[in-house]
């Protein structure tokens, strides 16, 4: 028979547990912000928080002050108990934030702690090297020094024995650091932050006031489906990061989590313009609070592409992506299109294969040309007038249009071509604009009426238009495919012959503009031969001029 024994044993953590803690990759600007967490969750409920940070380089230290409420006794001889927190729904609730911060910080921290109406002062130190000689968990030392003023109350905390180096621009980046960190508390007035002799403020966005006024910033509440709400605002940057510096500020319990988080949307550059804040109180975060639980349900809820929020997000990323490709848009890419839209009325007037969509009284029979089979059918016109004594299927006419000068009442106009295209009898202005139809699913679309004519949408919203450069290209293919299915339409002729009058005005108006192209080719080298010519003349004259001077003088 085997006897069990029960024996109790010592598991006091080892001391060295307490510099370990410290190791956790706590940035400067982090360790620090995990103490200034303690002083918000410390502070009057009837005054504002006060923070003061001083890096002090003469003598190596670290000081951060606050003028909370400061710690009683028996709060003050639990601060360096690992792990132990009374806090609930605070920022501080893990009760390790102070020991990890401090320790990772410096060899040597000291807490000094006062209550309102007490003339008591609670004084405990920690020396990473006496504790590692000699430290005891259950007998640590704390001071205690009475006939101090009633009415101060607040705590500092000293650090010494510094693991980092006080560099010059140390305080600016931790005080930029902190100013985001802390952005609800400081902009609300509730907490003020103080860097060496500097107050920290949250950096000014530059927002789009177009897209919801009066400020940029669109207040949201989404209730998810768990029946938690997420809380925050939303809005669009004038000028997107190229850096990453967009997307959302996360914030649980005031406190920033995360900064420029993709959260309902995918990185992408034509997303670069998306801004905002979330609060989210109710995803629970790992114990140094640098990043919420990703395991957690509440934060798949959350981030799911099929879920509520991410749906609610669709509309601001098309509102982006549109924005983006409307700056893509400048007027180079206009003009381009004006050139383009000549080249294409000028191919129409060079078929006449299309004479017979302008000009349906025309008596015509079809021949087919089998080894054509790429264009449309040759056309034998049988009528009374010849084809070309007829009209042109298309007009170029000029009309005069004010020119408006820095905004001020235009005194002059001058004159813009407008083309017109004859279809079925009757005469159509055409004219182009690169638009947002608010979809994915269509390259373009067109309004086609007597009195303002055709006009073609090229649709900046679909997917192939941001997958080119060459947005010119969209712009006179969709002009061509649309006067193709005017011509079809109107003539009540089958749709398949819309691809073969659009493939034909292609053709014909890249023909046009490989031979304006070459002309102007050949015009650009007489014109640099003129120039070696000049040059040489200028030389031979030069060399001239000074064979006289010099025969002159003798």
């Amino acid at each position: 028979m085997k006897d069990l024994m029960t024996k109790e044993i010592d598991i006091l953590p080892d001391r060295s547990l307490m510099p370990k803690i410290g190791q956790t990759g706590y940035s400067v600007s982090q360790a620090i912000a995990e103490l200034v967490d303690n002083s918000i969750d410390a502070r009057h409920e009837s005054k504002p928080l006060v923070v003061e940070i001083e890096f002090d380089d003469s003598r190596g230290e670290l000081l951060i002050t606050d003028n909370g409420v400061g710690m009683d006794e028996s709060t003050a001889a639990q601060s360096l108990k690992l792990a132990h927190s009374t806090k609930k729904n605070k920022l501080g609730e893990f009760g390790l934030g102070l020991k990890t911060a401090a320790t990772s910080l410096g060899k040597k921290f000291q807490i000094v702690t006062k209550r309102s109406g007490s003339d008591e002062q609670y004084i405990l130190e920690y020396d990473e090297d006496k504790w590692l000689k000699s430290g005891d968990w259950t007998k640590h030392e704390m001071k205690i020094r009475t006939g101090v003023d009633k009415q101060l109350s607040g705590t500092t905390i000293t650090i010494s024995h510094l693991r980092f180096n006080i560099y010059p621009n140390l305080p600016g980046n931790v005080r930029k650091d902190l100013a985001a960190r802390f952005a609800p508390f400081v902009e609300n007035s509730e907490v003020s932050i103080r860097v060496n002799t500097k107050w920290c403020e949250p950096q000014p966005l530059e927002l789009k006031t177009e897209y919801h006024d009066p400020d940029g910033k669109e207040p949201f509440s989404v209730k998810l489906e768990s029946g938690n709400i997420v809380t925050g605002w939303r809005g669009l940057l004038k000028r997107g990061s190229d850096k990453g510096d967009y997307g959302f500020r996360v914030y649980r319990r005031g406190r920033l989590i995360l900064q420029h988080a993709k959260i309902g949307f995918n990185p992408h550059p034509e997303a670069r313009q998306i801004i905002g804040e979330i609060h989210l109180d109710h995803i629970p975060v790992t114990h140094n609070k640098r990043e919420f639980i990703q395991e957690s349900p509440l934060w798949q809820e959350l981030i799911s592409e099929e879920g509520i929020f991410w749906n609610f997000m669709r509309d601001l990323v098309r509102e982006a992506r549109s924005s983006v490709r409307r700056t893509q848009i400048d007027q180079g890419i206009l003009d381009k299109m004006e050139v383009q839209k000549d080249m294409i009325m000028k191919a129409i007037k060079k078929i006449p294969e299309l004479k017979e969509y302008a000009f349906p009284d025309i008596k015509e029979k079809i021949r087919s040309d089998k080894n054509q089979s790429d264009e449309i059918d040759t056309v034998q016109v049988e009528q009374r007038t010849p084809t070309d004594a007829m009209p042109d299927v298309v007009s170029i006419e000029e009309e005069s249009v004010p020119y408006n000068a820095g905004g001020r009442k235009p005194k002059k106009t001058h004159a813009k071509s407008t083309y017109y295209i004859i279809v079925d009898g009757k005469k159509f202005k055409v004219e182009h604009s690169f638009v947002d139809l608010r979809t994915e699913d269509v390259l373009k679309d067109k309004i086609v009426d007597e009195t303002s004519g055709i006009q073609v949408f090229t649709n900046i919203s679909f997917p192939g238009f941001a997958n080119t450069k060459d947005h010119v290209f969209y712009g006179a293919w969709n002009i061509a495919e649309a006067i193709a299915e005017v011509m079809v339409e109107k003539n009540k002729r089958s749709f398949s012959e819309v691809i073969k009058i659009r493939d034909l005005i292609l053709k014909k108006s890249a023909e046009i503009t490989r031979e304006l192209d070459e002309v102007e080719r050949e015009k650009k080298a007489v014109e640099r031969l003129k120039k070696e010519y000049e040059e040489k003349m200028a030389k031979i004259k030069e060399i001239e001029r000074k064979h006289v001077e010099i025969r002159a003088k003798n």
